[in-house]
C-alpha cells in the first residue's frame, strides 16, 4: 500500500497516521425500465470518479509547546491552497496529484492540554484528478513547470525528427504492470523546420486523431495540451477551426496513451520538423 507523505513543502509523516487510500466513488447512470431492471447508460465503458476526497489523520509531536503551535500554524497556512499531494509506495517511489486542502480539524480537550507538545489533527483534501502522476516521461521539460529534481526528469531528452510527408512512426512503449493508468494529460509539441508546415495529423493506432490545418512558420512551435485542453502557437492561443479532434469512445479525452505499446503516426504537409511528447506516467 502507500502513505500520504507530503503536501506542498510540508512533511505529513507524523505519528499515529491514518491515510485514506480509497479510489473515490465512480459515477453511475442507470435508466430504470418500467417492468424492472435497468439499462446502464455508460454501456461497456470504464468510468472514473470525478471529485475525490481524501482524509488524513496524524499526531503532531514536537519538543516544545511553541514548536507545536508553529507546526500547526504551518498547516493552517496551507488551508485553501491547491498544491501537489504526494504518496509513497513500499519501493520508495513517489506519485503525486494536485489537491486542495479544504480543512484542518483539531480538538484541544483538557486531557490533551496536559500534553503540551502533541496534537491530533485531521487534514481533508479534495482532488479533481482520478489518477496519480509518476515519473516524468517526456522528451523535454521547462524551468517554469514547477518540477522537483527528484521527479524522474530526463535531462538528455531530445525531440524526435520528422520528415515531410506521410507516416512518421513514433513508438511509445510504457510499462503495463499492475496499477498503470492511461495517460490523458500530454503536451504534444510540433516544431517546424526550415519550411512552413501547412497541416499536421497526429494519430494513435486504433485511437484518436488530432489535426491542425493552418500554417506553422519555420522555427515556430505548436503545443497541444490535452490535460488543460489548450492549443497554442508560439505561446498565442491557436484553438480555432483549424484544430480538430476525432475521438474514440472516451469523449472526455483529446488524446491518450494506453499502458504498454502505443504507435503514433505523424503526417506533415509542406515541411519537416520535430515532435515532442511530454507527460507523466499515470497510476491508479
Amino acid at each position: 500500500m502507500y502513505r500520504l507523505v507530503r503536501f506542498a513543502e510540508i512533511n505529513l509523516e507524523q505519528y499515529n497516521q491514518v491515510d485514506d487510500v480509497g479510489s473515490g466513488q465512480t459515477p453511475t447512470h442507470y435508466i430504470i425500465l418500467p417492468d424492472g431492471g435497468a439499462i446502464d447508460g455508460f454501456g461497456a465503458l470504464q468510468k472514473h470518479p470525478g471529485v475525490i476526497e481524501r482524509v488524513k489523520t496524524m499526531r503532531l509531536s514536537v519538543s516544545t509547546e511553541t514548536a507545536l503551535a508553529q507546526a500547526y500554524f504551518r498547516l493552517l497556512e496551507l488551508r485553501g491552497r491547491r498544491e501537489r499531494l504526494y504518496r509513497r509506495l513500499p519501493d520508495n517511489s513517489e506519485h503525486w496529484q494536485l489537491a486542495r486542502l479544504i480543512s484542518v480539524a483539531a480538538k484541544r480537550s483538557y486531557e490533551m492540554a496536559k500534553f503540551k507538545n502533541i496534537q491530533d489533527v485531521e487534514l481533508r483534501f479534495v482532488s479533481g484528478e482520478m489518477i496519480w502522476h509518476g515519473n516524468w516521461a517526456g522528451t523535454r521539460w521547462f524551468l517554469n513547470d514547477a518540477k522537483f529534481l527528484n521527479d524522474g526528469l530526463d535531462f538528455n531528452g531530445a525531440p524526435i525528427p520528422l520528415t515531410e510527408g506521410l507516416n512518421n512512426f513514433v513508438e511509445i512503449v510504457g510499462s503495463d504492470d499492475a496499477g498503470r493508468a492511461p495517460v490523458r494529460a500530454l503536451k504534444i509539441i510540433v516544431t517546424a523546420g526550415s519550411a512552413i508546415i501547412s497541416r499536421v495529423d497526429i494519430a494513435r493506432a486504433g485511437g484518436e486523431i488530432i489535426t491542425y490545418a493552418t500554417d506553422i512558420q519555420p522555427g515556430s512551435s505548436l503545443i497541444i495540451d490535452t490535460g488543460t485542453f489548450q492549443v497554442t502557437l508560439d505561446g498565442a492561443d491557436a484553438y480555432n477551426a483549424a484544430f480538430q479532434v476525432t475521438p474514440v469512445a472516451d469523449l472526455g479525452s483529446w488524446f491518450c496513451l494506453l499502458p504498454g505499446e502505443n504507435q503514433i503516426i505523424v503526417n506533415l504537409v509542406g515541411g519537416s520538423g520535430t515532435f515532442d511528447l511530454d507527460y507523466y506516467e499515470a497510476w491508479y
